[in-house]
């Protein structure tokens, strides 16, 4: 965990593969998680009554670097 907390700056959003902005896509590949685990944890603290989230969610879309293109690897690692 430490090693990805030092690694930061990799962390890329992933519009292709999202369906707002493509935040939930990046994180999912960041940490290795799956995609679908990502949107459900994300949808039920925004929709759940955590009231920064959505300014959160917006704020890793506009600070958060668009990915160029897709991994080859993306959907393998975040089955």
């Amino acid at each position: 965990m430490r090693e990805k907390l030092e690694n930061i700056k990799n962390l890329k959003r992933f519009p292709d593969k999202g369906i707002v902005g493509g935040v939930a896509a990046g994180i999912a590949y960041f940490f290795g998680w799956p995609l679908w685990i990502v949107r459900l944890v994300l949808a039920i603290l925004i929709l759940g009554g955590i009231h920064f989230m959505p300014l959160f969610y917006i704020l890793m879309w506009i600070f958060v670097p668009k990915a160029d293109k897709v991994p080859e690897d993306f959907d393998a690692i975040t089955k």
